[in-house]
C-alpha cells in the first residue's frame, strides 16, 4: 500500500451460532470454516473474538485461525436433527482503495464470506483441522452501505448432498478511513475535478478542494458513527433495562460544521491537510470505542440475534415476493383453459424484462439459496372465487363499488409500488364517503428553502382526487396518506388491492438495498450509492455557507436509498397489456404469519414420489415447509411403498400407499386432524388411486390439503412434444411396464376403459379444503394443461370421440371441487430461469424436477404462498 493510495477499512465481525443437522448422511466430526474475501487490491485480516470463556463441551475442540481463515469448534454428529451450538466470533479487518472523485461508489465493493464444511469419519476426535476433508462450499454475498454497514442474523443451508443449516451473524462497520493522499488532490485540483460529481460547481481554489475532501470524508465518517449508534440505541430498547448502556447524544452535522470551520480559518494548504488527516483519526478512534462497546453488549445474546433475524426473514420475504403475480377467476371457470394466460411467452416477456434485472439483492444473499436476480422463478397464482380487499380493517367497501372497481382502469401507485383501481363515482357515493373515515390526509411540509414537499406515508384505504392535480383531504389520521398522478380525476375513487410493503426491520431513514444493471454478466450487484452523489457534487452553487454545507452533507448521506431503477420497472410491466389481469403479490397472511400462532395440532403429510422414485425425492420439499411453518406439529410419512417397483399397476400402488397410511396413522401416538398429500408426477395418480382406496374412506373428513406437482391427472392427451412421445413409446416397450402404459392411457383400445379416465369418474379431490396445483409451461413430461386439470385448445377444437371423452375427464374432476364451496382450487404457473442448450431442458426434464430439487424455487414458494395450505 502506498503512501498515496486512500484506504477505507471496515470491520465484520461474525459470529457462527448454531449448525443443525437437517439431513446429513454421514455421521462423524464437523467442522465449519469462514473466510472472508474482497476485491483483488483489498487486503483482509482474520482475529479470534473472545469476549468472555469459550463454553465447549468434550466433544467440541476449540474455534481457531488457520491462513487467515476462521475455523469453528469442531462438532460430533450422531443424532438426526442435531442441533450444536457453537458461540464462536471472529473480527475481520478489511481494508480496500478508495476513489476520492467517487468515493461512496468506492467503499462499495464486492464482499464475501464463504462457509466451508468440513467432515472426518473418525471414532476419536481429529487431532489438527488437516484431518478433516472439504465437503462443500456455500457462499454469501454482502450488500451493504459505506454509512449503514450490515447488522443481520441469517440461517442458511449448504447443498443437497450435505443438508445441513449454519445460522450466523454479521455486524459490519466503516470504522476508518487512512491516509488522504496529497497527489491526488493535486491531481483533482489540476483537471478540476470536483469531488463525488461529474458537473464542475466552479471550485475557485486549492482550498476549496480540501473543504470539499473534508466534506465528503468526515461526513461518511461521522453518518456512519451516527448510525452505528442509532443501531446501538435500538438494539438496546429490545433489552431489559438493566443490560442497556448509556449513550451519551452526538449530533453529526454540529461535529462535521466545527471541523470545517476548523480548516476553514487555517491559511497553510500543508496544515489544512494535516488537520484533515488528523480529525479522521480522532473520528476514527471515536468509532473503534462505540464500536467494541457495541459488541461486548451484543456479541453471543441469543436475544438479540432472535431479534436480527426476525428483521431478515422480513426483508428476506420482501424480496421473495418480488416476481410473484395473482389474478383471480371465477371458480365456475376453472376447468377453463382461457383461466390461465401464463403462456410460454408471457413467462418469457416477464423474464426478459428490467424489473427481472433490477431485483434489489438481500442484505446477505447466497445465490444457491436466494438465487440473484436472474436466476428467480416466475410464480403466477390463478385463484378462484377470489375477491378483491382493502388493507385497513376498519374500512368497509361496498360490495358494489368493489364490483365496479374490478372492471375498471387501474393505475400504478409511484410511491407505494403496488396498482389501484380507478373507479368513477357519483356526487351522492363521493359525498357519503368523503362524510366517512375512508379519505386519507395528505400533509404538507416546507422546507428551509421554501420548496413544498409532500409528506408521503404509506396509505392504508383509499383517497379522493379532485379536478386536474392531486387534492388534499382531511381525515382522522395523517399518518396513513397517498398520493398519485393520473390525467382523469374528476371523481375518482382508487380502492387499495394490495397491501403496502412496509419492512419493520428497517430504520425510517433507511430504505432496502437496491442494485442497477451492469455491463459486465459476471459483476455481482451491490447497493449503489443515492442518485444524489453520482449526478450533484455535495457543494451545491447556492450553498454559501459551512453551515448549509454540513447539514446537506449529512442529510444526503443519511437520505433514503431509493431505487428508482426498479421501481420504473415494476411500473412499466404491470402496466404492460399483457400483464392486464395480474397483480404483484403481497401475502399479508404470509407477512403476519412470523408474529402470530397459529394451529399446533398433528397434521400428517404423506409424500408420494414419481415414476423410478425414491422415498427421499420430496425431502427438500419437507425442509422448506418445515422452515416455512417452525411451529405447525407437521409429521411426515415419506411412503416407500410402492419405491421397488414404479411400473406395476397404478391402483396396485395405491393399495399399498393407502396401507401404509393406515398402517401411520394406526401406530401414531397422538391422533391426526388432519391429512394433507404432496405428490409429484406419477405419485399423484397414486395418490388419487390411494383415495379411492376403502381403507381410506373413514378418513375423508380429515383430508385438508393435495398438492400436486407436474401431475399428469389427464394422461399425455394433447402432449405438444413429439420427442417425449416417442420416447414414452420406446420405454413402453422396453419395460414392459403397465403404469407407463395407463398415463399414456393406452391400457385399453376404448379411451373410457383406460384407467386414467376410470380413476375420474371416482375422483375424491372434492373432499379436500385445497387442491393446489403447480405447473410449468417449460415441462415437456407432463403436458402443461394436463397438471393444472384443464381443458386445453386442442380440446377444444377436437370434436372427436377423443375430445369428447377428454372433456369429461376434467368435468369428472373438476364439477365436483366447484360443487363444494369449501374446496379451494388453486393453480400455480412456474417458469424457471434454467440452463440454456442443455439436454435436460430441451426435452423438459430440468422443469419437470425442478419442483423437486430448486432451493430457490422451494424457498420462495413455501415462504411466500405455499405455507398457507398447511395450516
Amino acid at each position: 500500500m502506498g503512501l498515496d493510495e486512500l484506504r477505507v477499512r471496515y470491520s465484520l465481525v461474525l459470529e457462527l451460532n448454531r449448525f443443525t443437522n437437517v439431513h446429513l448422511f454421514e455421521k462423524g466430526f464437523y467442522q465449519v470454516r469462514a473466510s472472508v474475501v474482497g476485491p483483488p487490491n483489498s487486503a483482509v485480516i482474520c482475529e479470534s473474538l473472545q469476549l468472555d470463556e469459550q463454553d465447549c463441551t468434550a466433544q467440541e475442540l476449540s474455534p481457531g485461525i488457520q491462513d487467515n481463515c476462521a475455523i469453528s469448534s469442531t462438532f460430533k454428529v450422531i443424532m438426526k436433527k442435531a442441533v450444536i451450538k457453537l458461540r464462536n466470533a471472529f473480527i475481520f479487518s478489511v481494508d480496500i482503495p478508495g476513489d476520492v472523485c467517487n468515493f461512496i461508489r468506492s467503499c462499495t465493493v464486492p464482499i464475501t464470506i464463504q462457509f466451508q464444511l468440513y467432515h472426518a469419519k473418525l471414532i476419536s476426535r481429529p487431532k489438527n483441522p488437516d484431518s478433516l476433508d472439504h465437503c462443500t462450499t456455500l457462499l454469501v454475498n454482502l450488500n451493504y452501505s459505506p454509512v449503514y454497514g450490515l447488522h443481520y442474523c441469517k440461517e442458511d443451508l449448504f447443498e443437497y448432498m450435505y443438508m445441513a443449516q449454519i445460522r450466523y451473524t454479521v455486524h459490519m462497520v466503516m470504522v476508518d478511513i487512512d491516509n488522504p493522499p496529497h497527489t491526488l488532490l493535486s491531481q483533482c485540483w489540476d483537471s478540476r475535478l470536483p469531488v463525488l460529481s461529474v458537473v464542475d460547481v466552479g471550485i475557485q481554489d486549492y482550498k476549496d478542494m480540501i473543504l470539499n475532501v473534508a466534506t465528503v470524508l468526515c461526513g461518511t465518517l461521522l453518518s456512519a458513527y451516527d448510525f452505528l449508534k442509532s443501531t446501538f440505541s435500538n438494539l438496546q430498547d429490545t433489552l431489559p433495562s438493566e443490560y442497556r448502556h448509556e449513550l451519551k447524544p452526538a449530533d453529526a452535522v454540529d461535529a462535521l460544521r466545527t471541523i470545517l470551520t476548523s480548516l476553514a480559518e487555517i491559511e497553510s494548504i500543508d496544515d489544512a491537510q494535516d488537520q484533515l488527516i488528523h480529525d479522521l483519526k480522532s473520528i476514527s478512534r471515536s468509532i473503534h470505542i462505540l464500536w467494541f462497546e457495541f459488541l461486548e453488549c451484543f456479541i453471543h445474546s441469543k436475544h438479540i440475534q432472535q431479534v436480527l433475524l426476525e428483521r431478515f426473514r422480513a426483508v428476506q420475504l420482501e424480496r421473495q415476493k418480488e416476481a410473484c403475480f395473482t389474478q383471480s377467476h371465477p371458480k365456475e371457470k376453472s376447468g377453463d383453459y382461457k383461466s390461465s394466460t401464463l403462456s410460454s411467452s408471457v413467462g418469457n416477456f416477464i423474464r426478459n424484462s428490467r424489473y427481472m434485472s433490477t431485483i434489489p439483492p438481500l442484505p446477505l444473499q447466497a445465490d444457491d439459496n436466494d438465487g440473484e436476480a436472474s436466476m428467480i422463478p416466475i410464480i403466477i397464482e390463478d385463484l378462484y372465487n377470489w375477491e378483491p380487499y382493502t388493507d385497513n380493517p376498519n374500512i368497509s367497501v361496498p360490495k358494489e363499488i368493489l364490483d365496479r372497481a374490478m372492471r375498471e382502469k387501474r393505475v400504478w401507485d409511484p410511491i407505494m409500488r403496488r396498482p389501484h383501481i380507478v373507479v368513477q363515482l357519483d356526487e351522492n357515493i363521493i359525498k357519503a364517503w368523503r362524510d366517512s373515515q375512508l379519505t386519507e390526509a395528505l400533509t404538507e411540509t416546507l422546507n428551509e428553502e421554501g420548496e413544498k414537499e409532500a409528506d408521503f406515508s404509506r396509505a392504508r384505504s383509499a383517497v379522493l382526487l379532485n379536478g386536474d392535480r392531486p387534492t388534499r383531504t382531511s381525515g382522522s389520521d395523517s399518518n396513513s396518506s397517498f398520493y398519485t398522478t393520473t390525467e382523469e380525476t374528476d371523481n375518482l375513487l382508487l380502492v387499495d388491492l394490495e397491501p403496502a410493503a412496509h419492512d419493520p426491520n428497517i430504520p425510517s431513514q433507511l430504505s432496502p438495498i437496491t442494485t442497477q444493471p451492469t455491463s459486465s454478466s459476471n459483476s455481482r450487484p451491490v447497493r449503489p450509492p443515492p442518485p444524489e452523489f453520482s449526478e450533484v457534487s455535495l457543494i451545491p452553487e447556492n450553498h454559501k455557507t459551512i453551515n448549509d454545507l454540513a447539514r446537506k452533507t449529512i442529510r444526503l448521506l443519511k437520505s433514503e436509498v431509493t431505487h428508482v431503477n426498479f421501481e420504473h420497472a415494476r411500473r412499466d410491466l404491470i402496466g404492460s397489456p399483457l400483464m392486464e389481469s395480474m397483480y404483484f403479490l403481497t401475502d399479508t397472511e404470509g407477512s403476519r404469519m412470523m408474529a402470530t400462532t397459529y394451529s399446533a395440532s398433528p397434521h400428517l403429510v404423506v409424500c408420494a414420489h414419481g415414476l423410478e422414485g425414491a422415498s427421499n425425492d420430496l425431502r427438500q420439499v419437507r425442509i422448506f415447509l418445515q422452515a416455512a411453518l417452525p411451529k405447525s406439529d407437521l409429521h411426515f410419512l415419506m411412503s416407500d411403498a410402492y419405491m421397488e417397483d414404479t411400473y406395476q399397476d397404478i391402483k396396485e400402488m395405491g393399495r399399498l400407499l393407502a396401507d401404509d397410511i393406515v398402517q401411520t396413522i394406526i401406530c401414531s401416538p397422538k391422533p391426526y386432524e388432519r391429512i394433507s398429500f404432496i405428490g409429484h408426477s406419477l405419485g399423484t395418480l397414486v395418490i388419487r388411486a390411494a383415495l379411492q382406496d376403502p381403507l381410506l374412506e373413514r378418513y375423508t373428513a380429515k383430508f385438508h390439503t393435495f398438492l400436486s406437482l407436474s401431475g399428469p391427472h389427464l394422461g399425455m392427451m394433447y402432449s405438444p412434444s413429439y420427442l417425449v412421445n416417442g420416447g414414452l413409446w420406446l420405454m413402453q416397450r422396453l419395460k414392459a411396464g403397465k403404469s407407463l402404459q395407463q398415463i399414456a392411457m393406452k391400457d385399453s383400445s376404448d379411451i373410457k376403459q383406460t384407467y386414467v379416465y376410470k380413476l375420474s369418474c371416482n375422483d375424491q379431490l372434492h373432499h379436500f379444503s385445497n387442491v393446489v396445483l403447480v405447473s410449468s409451461h417449460q415441462d415437456r413430461y407432463v403436458p402443461f394443461h394436463s397438471a393444472r386439470i384443464e381443458i386445453c385448445n386442442d380440446a377444444k377444437r377436437d370434436y372427436s370421440y377423443s375430445g369428447h371423452v377428454y372433456r369429461e375427464m376434467v368435468h369428472n374432476m373438476i364439477q365436483p371441487m366447484i360443487d363444494n364451496p369449501k374446496c379451494n382450487i388453486s393453480r400455480y404457473s412456474i417458469q424457471y430461469a434454467l440452463e440454456h442448450g442443455s439436454a435436460n431442458s430441451m426435452i423438459g426434464r430440468a422443469a419437470h424436477i425442478a419442483c423437486l430439487d430448486s432451493e430457490v424455487f422451494l424457498n420462495k414458494f413455501f415462504s411466500v404462498m405455499g405455507w398457507k395450505f398447511f395450516v
